[in-house]
C-alpha cells in the first residue's frame, strides 16, 4: 500500500503525539558519549521555607496582664505621725508639709523574647493616663533591665526601639522604679498601660 506524503505527514504527527502525552513528565537529562571520560549530569533544586516566628512574653503567661502597684505613705510632722483612718484625730503637727514615700509590692518582672527573623527588636508604648493629670508622668518610672533582653528606653517616657539576637532566647528581667515628686500629687489612684512591641524584620 502506498502512502501520501499528506498520509505519511499525518501519521508521523500522531505517533508524535501520542509518545508525548503517554511519557513521564520532563526533567533535565545529559549524555555523554565518545573516549576516555565522559560525563552526563543532571542538577536537582532543593528548597526549604521556614515562615517567620516571634515570641514574647512579660510576666506572667496566656492572657495574664500584670499590674506593677506603688502605694504612697504620708508621715506629719514635727512628731513623725502615719495618719490612721479615722476623723478628729489628735495630732502634733507643727504646720511643715507633710511628708511622702511611695512602695511597690512587687516591681521586677521576668521576660523572654525570641525571634527566627533576620533581626529582632522590641518598642514601648505609653496609653493615657486615668485621670489625665495630677499624677505622675511618664518620665517618673525608671527601668533598670537585667540579662540578654534590654528594656526599650531607660524609662517609660523615652521608649525607644532595641535590639535582641535572632535564633536565641533573650531574657531577663526588668526592674520597675518610681521616682518624681509624689508630694505634689493629687489624692486619686493613677492607671495606665504599657504596651510592648516585639517585631522581627
Amino acid at each position: 500500500m502506498t502512502r501520501t506524503p499528506i498520509a505519511r505527514l499525518a501519521l508521523a504527527a500522531s505517533l508524535t503525539g501520542l509518545a508525548l502525552a503517554g511519557g513521564p513528565a520532563m526533567a533535565e537529562s545529559q549524555y555523554g558519549s565518545g573516549t576516555g571520560t565522559i560525563t552526563a549530569q543532571a542538577k536537582v533544586n532543593l528548597s526549604v521555607t521556614v515562615p517567620k516566628l516571634i515570641l514574647l512574653r512579660v510576666g506572667s503567661t496566656n492572657t495574664t496582664v500584670d499590674t506593677v502597684t506603688w502605694t504612697s505613705a504620708l508621715s506629719i510632722p514635727g512628731v513623725p505621725t502615719t495618719p490612721v483612718v479615722g476623723n478628729n484625730t489628735n495630732v502634733d503637727w507643727n504646720g511643715a508639709a507633710p511628708t511622702v514615700t511611695t512602695t511597690s509590692a512587687a516591681s521586677t518582672l521576668t521576660v523572654y523574647a525570641w525571634t527566627n527573623a533576620g533581626a529582632g527588636t522590641i518598642n514601648c508604648a505609653m496609653g493615657a493616663w486615668a485621670p489625665l493629670t495630677g499624677g505622675p508622668t511618664n518620665a517618673d518610672f525608671t527601668v533598670t533591665a537585667t540579662g540578654t533582653l534590654p528594656h526599650p528606653g531607660a524609662n517609660l517616657g523615652a521608649c525607644a526601639s532595641t535590639s535582641f539576637p535572632s535564633n536565641a532566647v533573650a531574657t531577663g528581667t526588668w526592674a520597675y522604679s518610681l521616682g518624681g515628686t509624689p508630694a505634689g500629687w493629687a489624692a486619686n489612684t493613677y492607671t495606665n498601660t504599657i504596651t510592648y512591641t516585639a517585631q522581627g524584620i
